[in-house]
């Protein structure tokens, strides 16, 4: 990630909008103007007016079903890991990737899942090789937490 903190320094890099985080962004007096005036309701009853617009236009742009809104980054990828895997499961996933770095407390310690972490290639991709020689075969001995 310090990559991307990097460039904010760099006078030949042109910053439109700031989006390396959603600690980092600040609303205008437009945004809070919007949020004030907002029509509000339960969003978990399905009666928050904005929220369900939100999740239905996301969901048609995105070609989905539905959709629905997470309050952070983090909570969005934790929300997605919890979407694919079980506890005493694992994610392969590249050292030094965000989710790995600065998220797997919270996938190991509250989701149950372990992450695997492999060295990445030069250019930050996986090797397909690296990849499916760290894929455990069907042993309890060699599952997460060997239960």
């Amino acid at each position: 990630m310090n990559r991307y903190a990097n460039l904010m320094e760099d006078p030949e890099v042109e910053i439109i909008c700031d989006m390396r985080s959603d600690t980092v962004t600040r609303p205008d007096a437009g945004m809070c103007a919007a949020m004030t005036d907002a029509d509000v309701g339960d969003d978990v009853m399905g009666e928050d007016p904005s929220t369900n617009a939100l999740e239905a236009r996301l969901a048609e742009m995105l070609g989905k079903e539905a959709a629905f809104f997470v309050t952070s980054g983090t909570q969005g990828n934790f929300t997605g890991l919890l979407g694919h895997c079980g506890r005493d499961e694992e994610i392969l996933v590249g050292c030094g990737y965000h989710v790995h770095t600065y998220e797997a407390a919270g996938t190991s310690v509250l989701g149950g899942i372990a992450l695997h972490p492999i060295e990445p290639e030069a250019d930050d991709l996986l090797a397909p090789g690296d990849i499916a020689a760290a894929v455990k075969g069907d042993d309890p001995h060699l599952r997460s937490y060997g239960w």
